[in-house]
């Protein structure tokens, strides 16, 4: 083969390795979700290797649940928490996902879960009601139940706080709630050992 014959071959295999990347398509990958920051829309996924990586998310990324299916008969991005297992599809140019199949939740959904944590400034408290109203930070003012009430004896107006909020049948609940500081009001329940 002549030196030009070869140059032109080089060329052609190069032309070619850089067009099938450019146009790769969707890739899979799984592992468990180690965060979720939807106001960023990115997830923290750790892999089966033990690496933990930081991906981007479709805003109109697809949710399927195939375990406890029935507890998520609408599931939305806002459903995917730690530490569910998931199989992700995400588009091999940018590395954004684009849909995630849940494997396996982790955790009983009934009871409430892990949780999410959030950051927030206390704007209202009732400690008789046991609710708790908060500047989420972003998020705007909502108001939260608290389970139990004796949480809110440590947290006046004004305190900036982190809420522990776990899901239970569909209502959020603060069970959590540990002050800038770092005093945390989390009071044993009966019957828990400790």
């Amino acid at each position: 083969m002549s030196r030009k014959t070869l140059c032109r071959f080089l060329t052609l295999a190069v032309a070619a390795a850089l067009t099938s990347a450019a146009y790769a398509g969707p890739e899979k990958a799984r592992g468990n979700i180690v965060s979720t920051d939807w106001n960023k829309m990115q997830v923290g996924i750790k892999d089966p290797q033990g690496r933990v990586g930081t991906w981007s998310v479709a805003r109109d990324a697809g949710v399927k649940f195939t375990d406890k299916k029935d507890q998520f008969p609408n599931p939305k991005l806002q459903d995917l928490r730690p530490p569910m297992y998931v199989h992700f599809v995400f588009e091999g140019t940018t590395s954004v996902i684009q849909e995630f199949e849940v494997v396996e939740v982790g955790f009983e959904p009934s009871r409430g879960g892990p949780g999410t944590q959030q950051k927030a400034v206390v704007t209202n408290l009732d400690m008789r009601v046991g609710q708790i109203e908060v500047m989420l930070d972003p998020g705007g003012r909502k108001t939260f139940e608290v389970d139990p009430k004796s949480l809110l004896t440590s947290v006046k107006s004004g305190d900036t706080v982190t809420l522990l909020i776990e899901n239970r049948g569909g209502r959020e609940v603060v069970t959590k709630i540990t002050t800038q500081s770092g005093a945390t009001s989390n009071p044993r329940r009966r019957n828990e050992r400790p």
